[in-house]
Order: structure tokens, then C-alpha cells, then sequence
């Protein structure tokens, strides 16, 4: 799943398909850092972006830290972004190589207006994992 290139970094390598707007059944691609020898800061890139679909996805607001948010937050999986729909900014930028590239500007979550103005006109509704699992009163080896 993972894609290791000559540097030894590692990320994922996922297609973006928009689903509403003008670029409307275009799709582009998005690596999602997980692993770099040299910093921790593609690392951190990815999971912060990772981080970001997640709340989107499921309409938390990135400074929520209720139980149901963290929990919502915990992957078992990259699969998990298989398929996953959030609200996000389309951009573009210069590739390295000097053509146009496109990309993520900012994945719209909770926090937003214009995310809030999209749940309100029903163009978007976020998905909910399964509550929590309830925390006991007491240790398993207390029982």
C-alpha cells in the first residue's frame, strides 16, 4: 500500500476524486507522507492530512477532543481513507518538474463557515462511526 521511493521516504499514494463543483468526476493525486529518514515533518504532513479527512469526514472541528471525536479519530488502517468523503479546497501549484500539479489547499472541517454552510444547505453530511466503547468503573482485574 505503501509506495517507498530512492530518498527512502514513504507515503501513500491516493487519487482524489471531486464529487461536486466545476472539476466534477476529475481526480488527481495526493501522496500522504508517512515515513522519512531525513525529518519527521513529511511524517507530521501526512498525519496532520489524514488527521484533517477524518474530521471532515465525520464533521468534528479539529480542536474537539470530546471522547467520541479522539475516538473517531483512530484508524486500524490506511484502508480506512479508501473510499472516505470530505470537504476540501482544490488548488494548484508548480511541480517540481515546472508543469501545473494539483492539490489539497485546505480540508474544511467543523470549524469552518463555509463547511458549517454546507451541512445546513444538505450538500454535505458527515458520516459517524460507531460510538465509544463505554469505559468501565473499574479495572478487568478488579472484577
Amino acid at each position: 500500500m505503501g509506495t517507498q521511493v530512492k530518498s527512502g521516504a514513504i507515503y501513500i499514494r491516493s487519487n482524489v476524486t471531486v464529487i461536486a463543483g466545476p472539476q466534477r468526476k476529475k481526480s488527481f493525486s495526493v501522496p500522504i507522507g508517512i515515513y522519512s529518514e531525513k525529518s519527521d515533518r513529511w511524517r507530521d504532513r501526512g498525519r496532520d492530512l489524514v488527521r484533517e479527512i477524518l474530521n471532515s469526514s465525520q464533521g468534528f472541528s479539529a480542536s474537539d477532543y470530546s471522547t467520541k471525536a479522539t475516538f473517531s479519530r483512530i484508524i486500524k488502517s490506511y484502508q480506512l481513507l479508501d473510499g472516505i468523503c470530505f470537504v476540501g479546497l482544490v488548488g494548484t501549484q508548480k511541480s517540481r518538474l515546472g508543469g501545473e500539479e494539483n492539490i489539497i489547499l485546505k480540508v474544511l472541517t467543523g470549524d469552518d463557515s463555509e463547511y458549517q454552510e454546507l451541512i445546513l444547505n444538505h450538500k454535505f453530511v458527515p458520516a459517524r462511526k460507531a460510538p465509544p466503547p463505554s469505559e468501565p468503573s473499574s479495572p478487568k482485574w478488579r472484577r
